[in-house]
């Protein structure tokens, strides 16, 4: 009996040296070219106190928030972008969160008091709570949603739970000290755990469930997120400011990439093409192109991005906030976009229209501005129907490019009954000169995007 007090007290030490990852930094903020046009904030969602871990269904209908002072989670719709449910859980559901591939289930960590709530979909209810090793950080649930693997932090293992009995089943897995992140192949063979006080990452071997390789990695990695085909592995490590390419047939390291500030989250698109990265100490996601393993855009979170999770179909993140009670839902598909000028050193407009299928026209989010235009230099940006007249239907906006000769500045597109459209925005220089960028869309029966046509810039 008297032994419980001093593992609290040291509980309490451990969590606040995890914390002090997140908070004990200096921000570093980067410069983003004011003529760039970023990916499209689409909701601010109030949950619960410190929101860190979240996951969406594989329906991609709700989304689940851990509120880690509040001690529940929330259940967001994400269609209207509202809180549905708040379930109450253990103490501190810190890090883990997993829903089952079925969809059945919720699987959450509670990082105090060493277990984990089983939630039930379908009812918002907690079925069951399920006694593990102490800390319990990481959750990861199988492919085929019989087996539940969670990284106990201060026991340096991994608990098995058998989803059907909601039992510990076997002994706990040894892994390295201290893990935080898990997750299982979408092949259902292997889990990887991150052990951030020995930065390796332990691979376990689902079969057996014992570790068949432990990988050096960076300065204390702390998630870890599969390519759709299994092939890869991707560690970002809060204290060398990277991500690790683990190619997962052999064991190895391929590539280290760069990214922001502590980056703490990272998720893979569906199709694999992308992984994106929360860098919580500079208020910023990364965004990797995974061919070439580069840094391809960097857009900012206001209030700092903890932990993300993105939408079975690949178009939306759900990120968390590190300073705010808040989840910001960034819209992810892909921009057409066009510039008159590529080198941010050269005079130019930019236009970009993010018109992604199944976002109403309405919706539509069009980024534009210019570069180093002459002062007094005018821009008109229009929407037309296309045809020999092309009639102006109307001016989205216009003026005088200001004083230190760059703007940029979005605005939306009406309602537009179904056909095909140009949104076309001109320069024009005092010299007389015109610079023109036409981006072409098709808008559905239903007021719709069916298509993006490519944008197509015409220097006059």
């Amino acid at each position: 009996m008297l032994l419980r007090p001093a593992v609290v007290v040291i509980r309490r030490v451990v969590v606040a040296l995890v914390l002090s990852v997140f908070v004990g930094v200096t921000a570093i903020a980067q410069a983003t070219p004011a003529w760039a046009a970023q990916y499209d904030v689409t909701a601010t969602i109030t949950v619960g106190t410190s929101p860190q871990a979240v996951a969406v269904s594989p329906d991609g209908t709700k989304a689940y928030v851990a509120n880690s002072e509040s001690d529940n989670v929330m259940v967001i719709n994400t269609t209207t972008n509202t809180v549905d449910a708040t379930i109450n859980v253990g103490d501190r559901p810190f890090i883990g969160l997993a829903i089952s591939p079925d969809s059945t289930k919720a699987y959450v960590t509670n990082w105090n008091d060493d277990t984990v709530s089983v939630i039930n979909t379908a009812d918002n209810t907690v079925i069951t709570t399920i006694d593990v090793g102490n800390m319990p950080a990481g959750v990861a649930v199988s492919p085929d949603s019989t087996k539940a693997y969670v990284a106990n932090f201060q026991h340096d293992n991994v608990s098995v739970i058998d989803t059907t009995t909601n039992a510990v089943i076997g002994g706990p897995i040894t892994v390295g000290t201290s893990p935080v992140g898990v997750a299982v192949s979408p092949d259902g063979t292997k889990v990887y755990v991150t052990n951030s006080s020995t930065d390796n990452v332990s691979v376990i071997n689902t079969a057996d469930n014992t570790v068949i390789a432990t990988i050096a990695v960076g300065d204390f990695p702390r998630s870890v997120a599969f390519s759709p085909d299994s092939t890869k592995a991707y560690v970002a490590h809060e204290r060398s400011d990277n991500v690790m390419v683990i190619n997962t047939t052999t064991n190895a390291v391929d590539a280290t990439i760069n990214v922001g500030n502590t980056p703490a989250g990272v998720a893979v698109s569906p199709d694999g093409t992308k992984a994106y990265v929360t860098n919580s100490q500079d208020d910023t996601v990364s965004v990797i192109n995974t061919t070439t393993n580069t840094v391809t855009a960097t857009f900012t979170v206001v209030m700092g991005a903890m932990f993300l999770a993105v939408s079975p179909d690949g178009t939306t993140a759900y990120i968390t906030q590190r300073l705010s009670p808040t989840v910001t839902v960034i819209d992810l598909r892909a921009n057409a976009s066009a510039s008159a000028s590529t080198d941010p050193g050269v005079p130019g407009i930019s236009l970009t229209v993010a018109g992604p299928v199944g976002r109403s026209a309405s919706e539509a989010p069009i980024y534009y501005g210019a570069n180093r235009v002459a002062v007094t230099s005018t821009y008109l940006l229009t929407v037309t129907g296309v045809s020999n007249i092309a009639p102006t239907i109307t001016t989205l906006a216009e003026g005088t490019i200001d004083a230190d000769g760059s703007f940029s500045s979005v605005t939306r597109l009406p309602a537009l009954a179904p056909g095909v459209y140009n949104v076309q925005m001109v320069g024009t220089h005092v010299n007389g000169s015109t610079l023109q960028l036409t981006s072409q869309i098709t808008i559905g029966g239903v007021g719709e995007f069916t298509s993006i046509g490519a944008n197509i810039p015409v220097i006059k």
